[in-house]
């Protein structure tokens, strides 16, 4: 009981701050309480036996000077618990101040009560004792309040919860893990120290903590059994990623948790509530932190209408995710999947209010029903991200394929221009490069749609307003289908981990990079762009799935193992960003560059495109794929039943 009613006071705190009056009003009485302490000391060393009135008349005069120190200061406004150096500084200066006004006041004290015997020294040392302690009352009020909360914390979590925890390295970034640690609601982790490599740290102490020095697995296991090591945090992704061979290894091994400490760059208004979470495949995986102009997009978007296609999908609902936190007027999240939308229905409900959300059950190849979308939405911008992407069932399925990722861009292409949309952003794929599969080639056929309609806007010989950019980057970590969930499902059954080709690489992007990037772009394209990103470096599937196994604490041949399927329907060893025929032109970002293309007659597009249309209507896949090679020449299917059609 006791231990609930301790739960239920630090959940309130973590929810509201205390009101800055309140800590004005504790601060003054500080202050007030210095002064006091001073002028008794200095009364007692004189003699001079003031009277209780004296008292009451310095106290008075003590909190209205400690009143204007603090409103010139704003030194009570900072959160205690969250106490920076910035605001260590603030009470610094509110304390000078009020030392200065201490000596203006006492001058006039002494003119007016006759007898005192407090001479121009007196009163300048009473002044500077007085700054100095209170000060000092000041930073322990702030340190006792502080530790209160800390020491509540602890206490509502029970004891079998609580994991004793080091932190990777003695940098700023660990400090300021450490206070991440403390200062927020992870009570089920307590600080029990530093862990690191460095031998010049060897046996010192940092905030407190010992620092513990490790060489290798030997050191560690003795480290971890004789503290009663249950987790492990690491400043940022990149420390862990340095650390892989080594302390994540050591770390996955002995089956203890792996914590990472959230990005700087992915705070917002609730800061102090961002989770320290475990660590992921996807942190391990070498990439740098892609930064975006923020400010950009939030111009760009503001007070806009905004439709995004599949947006229940894996990157459809990502960019949602992030549109509702930017300064647009509606979103409407467009998607056929009824169980997917609810979810995100679910999800999005309670975010953002000021934002108007418009959850509507719809079919892109539906003409009619996206029409009477548009019509009545009216939208400003469109991020088409709704598309078939799996490989091998396009293979299978190349009728669907072009209905849905053709045709259903076209019918949301032709409702942005009728409609005057300003911006429409298309979602593509590496695989649109030189395709080897239907899926790869229908998406490439999509963007040669969207790029001959842009041009003829562009070039006034179609009437319209609207916009259009194309993004094109590869595949996305954790998305519904990837190869990732897969191998947790596979590595969590036991195994075997199912890998197509040992030799298999692939270009990865986290889906929140993706979406930040294709915001991004939306603000650079001037029209008729395709822009493409910088995926860093290609992964092998086959390193992907060992270090997986290895993050989940088992051993290769030994725990689980390997087996290697062969490539599947339409795949291929390796993919590519951009055509042979094609070269880039930088952008403004690093990480977003320009594709040139080669441009189309939109006369031979659309007599192409109803070749098409009669192929897929007729329900025949040869006369379709056929169709499709006509128009996409560069199309050669690989591993497929249609490599016949290529001879």
């Amino acid at each position: 009981m006791k231990n609930e009613r301790i739960e239920k006071l630090v959940s309130y705190f973590a929810k509201h701050y205390v009101n800055r009056y309140w800590v004005l009003l504790i601060d003054t009485l500080t202050s007030v309480v210095s002064t006091v302490l001073v002028l008794g000391v200095f009364d007692y060393f004189s003699s001079n036996n003031l009277s209780a009135g004296s008292y009451f008349s310095v106290a008075g005069a003590s909190a209205l000077i400690s009143l204007i120190s603090f409103f010139t200061t704003r030194s009570y406004a900072g959160i205690v618990r969250h106490t920076t150096m910035r605001e260590m500084w603030r009470i610094s200066f509110a304390s000078i101040i009020k030392g200065v006004l201490d000596v203006a006041a006492l001058f006039v004290f002494r003119s007016y009560s006759e007898g005192t015997g407090f001479s121009s020294n007196w009163v300048l040392l009473f002044a500077v004792l007085d700054m100095i302690l209170t000060l000092f009352l000041l930073i322990m009020v702030r340190i006792l309040l502080t530790n209160i909360y800390s020491v509540l914390s602890l206490s509502a979590a029970p004891e079998y919860y609580v994991k004793n925890t080091l932190i990777f390295g003695t940098d700023d970034d660990s400090v300021y893990t450490l206070n991440f640690l403390e200062k927020t609601l992870h009570s089920s982790y307590r600080c029990a120290g530093f862990i690191t490599h460095d031998t010049h740290d060897k046996s010192k102490l940092l905030c407190g903590y010992k620092i513990y020095h490790i060489d290798n697995k030997r050191d560690f296991a003795r480290l971890v059994t004789s503290r009663m090591i249950s987790a492990i945090v690491f400043p940022s992704n990149v420390a862990a990623r340095n650390e892989q061979d080594n302390l994540v290894k050591f770390c996955s091994e002995r089956r203890i948790q792996i914590l990472v400490r959230p990005s700087l760059a992915t705070f917002d208004e609730s800061i102090f509530r961002n989770k320290i979470r475990e660590i992921k495949i996807e942190d391990l995986l070498g990439r740098d932190e892609i930064k975006i102009s923020i400010l950009e997009i939030r111009e760009f978007l503001t007070d806009k209408v905004v439709v995004v296609t599949g947006g229940a999908g894996s990157i459809g609902g990502e960019l949602c995710r992030q549109l509702v936190n930017m300064p647009i007027r509606k979103l409407i999240l467009v998607d056929f999947a009824e169980t997917p939308m609810h979810n995100m229905q679910l999800e999005l409900r309670s975010q953002a209010p000021r934002v108007e959300k418009k959850f509507v059950i719809a079919d892109v190849r539906n003409k009619d029903r996206i029409d009477a979308l548009f019509d009545k939405y009216r939208p400003n911008v469109v991020f088409h991200a709704a598309a078939y992407k799996h490989v091998p069932l396009m293979e299978s399925n190349p009728v669907e394929a072009v209905q849905a990722n053709v045709f259903g861009t076209k019918n949301v292409v032709d409702a942005s221009i009728r409609y005057n949309v300003e911006k429409f952003v298309m979602i593509s794929t590496d695989k649109a490069v030189n395709p080897t599969n239907v899926m790869g080639a229908s998406k490439r056929i999509a963007e040669i749609y969207v790029q001959t309609v842009g041009k003829e806007i562009a070039s006034g010989r179609t009437p319209g307003k609207t916009k259009f950019v194309t993004t094109r980057f590869g595949n996305v970590l954790g998305s519904n289908g990837s190869v990732i969930p897969l191998f947790k499902e596979q590595i969590a059954k036991g195994g075997p981990v199912t890998v197509t080709d040992p030799r298999i690489i692939r270009y990865f992007m986290t889906i929140s990079e993706a979406c930040s990037l294709v915001l991004e772009a939306a603000t650079m394209g001037e029209g008729n762009d395709i822009f493409v990103f910088d995926m860093g470096e290609p992964v092998k599937i086959d390193d992907l799935a060992k270090k997986m196994i290895s993050l989940a604490g088992l051993q290769l041949g030994k725990d689980i193992e390997i087996k290697y399927v062969g490539l599947r329907p339409g795949e291929k060893l390796y993919e590519e960003l951009l055509k042979d025929e094609e070269n880039t032109l930088p952008t403004v970002h690093k990480k977003i560059f320009r594709a040139k293309v080669r441009e189309y007659d939109m006369a031979e597009v659309d007599r192409e495109l109803e070749n098409l249309r009669v192929a897929a209507l007729g329900m025949k896949k040869d006369d379709t794929v056929l169709a499709m090679k006509s128009i996409v020449p560069e199309y050669k299917s690989a591993n497929s039943r249609y490599e016949r059609l290529d001879s």
